[in-house]
């Protein structure tokens, strides 16, 4: 029997879901993520990728948040996603679908999808969307530390006693490195995504001028990480990777600027390969391997 998957992408302001074979997406389906409840958006998508398709092995699901991937539990979520931290999504879901179920850390299963893809030993991804996400992986292995905080890269701090963040520090990267806070460098409102990109490839001074100043400040954390981490790659993903080469070439241009120079490359920091999917694929990844290694190890 051909093994399918059902990976879910959780994020603030959008829901995404897929189902996969052979590691390729067979049919997909995107909605406004519930201001009340995210889970329901999340069945109403499953229901809606098993109409037809009633032969799935494992459910991924990706979410943001801190999430302890052996049990299933959210432990932290911010405002973004109301109702969510102290959730068992693993449990919730496998009781209503009978299905095996595994949960990840949306910027972590988008780490797993670039270093599997890409083939390397150690890598650092950045997510940049409604927050600010991260994931490290090295020698061949995800972190998740103890307490399953690592990769938690948007709540650093950027700047000491700068702006206050939803986690109630102040200065965290997240509150000067996020697609939300390029549309208010920019003064776009955040739903109107196409303008902002419309502004950027049409060359628009006040557009420019935001994406200069968002990857000053991201070049300044992308430093910091080669100092403390030392990977073969960083990689940003999420809204930012959708402004292409010309805001990579931006960035790296910052890095000249910024970074330690005798330790590493700008060129060692690429755009994701996926944009915006990384994190729905790395969530197939991850139930497919789980579900694999419980089936076949027992």
């Amino acid at each position: 029997m051909e093994k399918k998957i059902i990976a879910v992408d959780i994020g603030g302001t959008t829901v995404k879901g897929a189902v996969f074979s052979k590691n390729k997406i067979q049919k997909k389906v995107v909605k406004n993520t519930s201001r009340v409840d995210p889970l329901n958006t999340t069945i109403k998508i499953i229901e809606q990728l098993m109409e037809n398709d009633k032969e799935i092995s494992a459910i991924g699901i990706a979410t943001a948040g801190r999430v302890n991937s052996l049990t299933g539990e959210i432990l932290y979520a911010t405002p973004n996603l109301k109702n969510w931290a102290g959730r068992n999504i693993k449990k919730e879901l496998e009781t209503l679908f009978g299905i095996p179920t595994y949960v990840i850390n949306d910027a972590k299963a988008a780490t797993l999808a670039e270093a599997y893809t890409r083939k390397v030993h150690s890598l650092v991804f950045l997510t940049i969307g409604t927050g600010l996400g991260g994931g490290v992986f090295i020698d061949g292995k995800l972190v998740n530390g103890t307490l399953w905080e690592a990769g938690e890269i948007g709540h650093t701090i950027l700047y000491p006693n700068g702006r206050k963040c939803n986690c109630g520090k102040r200065g965290c990267a997240e509150q000067y490195i996020s697609m939300k806070v390029l549309h208010r460098y920019a003064k776009i409102p955040l739903a109107e995504r196409n303008q902002l990109l419309a502004g950027f490839i049409n060359n628009e001074e006040k557009v420019l001028a935001a994406v200069e100043k968002l990857c000053g400040n991201l070049a300044m954390l992308i430093d910091k990480i080669f100092l403390i981490i030392d990977p073969e790659i960083v990689v940003v993903g999420g809204g930012f990777s959708e402004l292409g080469e010309m805001a990579l070439h931006i960035l790296r241009n910052k890095l000249i600027e910024y970074s330690s120079k005798s330790l590493y490359h700008p060129t060692q920091v690429e755009l994701s390969i996926f944009q915006n999917d990384a994190g729905l694929i790395g969530a197939s990844l991850f139930a497919a391997t789980q579900y694999e290694e419980v089936v076949y190890h027992g």
